[in-house]
């Protein structure tokens, strides 16, 4: 893994997600990202970049109109798997050890669900 920082955007993986995203111009892409998660593929990289965009792009007078019933459960799922992944349920996660433990990547992270938490109260 090539990463030089702590944000979701700080290193290869994102980046490759990001220019895969703005590719397709596809909304699919960070919602298949987010539902499709599986912590064994270790995908985490991608998935905090995709959640970076939907802590963005997820307020309802921006997300597309198409999409729009499937922000709610997208962004609770989101804020699930990033909580799973600083408080791993299993061995299966291995977020945490990747990073080494590292608390920057947790308040990271919890920056991350803290913003998402402030869009799904938007849609209250």
């Amino acid at each position: 893994m090539g990463a030089w920082n702590y944000n979701p955007w700080e290193n290869d993986e994102a980046t490759d997600w990001f220019q895969e995203f703005w590719k397709q111009q596809n909304f699919a892409v960070l919602i298949n990202e987010i539902n499709q998660f599986d912590p064994t593929e270790e995908r985490y990289d991608a998935f905090r970049a995709a959640c970076y965009l939907l802590q963005t792009l997820g307020n309802p007078y921006i997300w597309p109109a198409e999409h729009l019933a499937e922000l709610k459960p997208l962004i609770q799922h989101a804020i699930s798997i990033l909580t799973q992944m600083i408080d791993p349920p299993n061995e299966d996660w291995g977020f945490l050890d990747m990073w080494g433990g590292s608390a920057d990547v947790i308040k990271a992270v919890e920056e991350q669900i803290d913003a998402l938490k402030t869009r799904l109260g938007e849609l209250a």
